[in-house]
């Protein structure tokens, strides 16, 4: 008898299975942004950096300060009992001294009285200057 040749089938053979991948690890997510991060927005916008270098107080910076030139501002009238709720309740030292304001929605806020004179705008404040930072409780305290 003759051979009889196989037919080749046309099934497709599955292919070998191989081992399964182990899932990568997902990223750590950051809890905040990071130093240098705060550090080079706040160089964008023109803002000084803190002396403390705290990422806080970068934070804090970037919160309120609008840019890095301030206001320098003299008291025109004494704040009185009208504005004990208010950011002018802050410029409590001599009616002569000179302050150093950020530019900020605080510094708007009390130049809006109009019981200050602005002396001019600068980045840096001197050494005979009061400067007088945004609060950290500046949302809670005066909103």
């Amino acid at each position: 008898m003759a051979e009889k040749k196989k037919k080749a089938s046309t099934k497709k053979k599955a292919a070998p299975k191989k081992a399964a991948k182990p899932k990568p690890k997902p990223k750590a997510v950051p809890k905040g942004p990071s130093k240098a991060g705060l550090a080079s927005s706040l160089k964008e916008k023109g803002i000084p950096l803190p002396v403390s270098g705290e990422a806080s107080d970068m934070e804090h910076r970037l919160k309120h300060w609008k840019s890095g030139r301030g206001y320098m501002v003299r008291l025109h009238r004494n704040a009185g009992v009208r504005f004990k709720d208010h950011p002018l309740s802050l410029l409590d030292a001599p009616r002569k001294a000179l302050y150093w304001l950020p530019d900020s929605e605080m510094a708007e806020k009390i130049l809006a009285t109009r019981r200050v004179v602005v002396v001019g705008r600068i980045s840096e404040p001197s050494s005979n200057m009061i400067v007088i930072d945004v609060p950290s409780d500046y949302d809670t305290r005066f909103a």
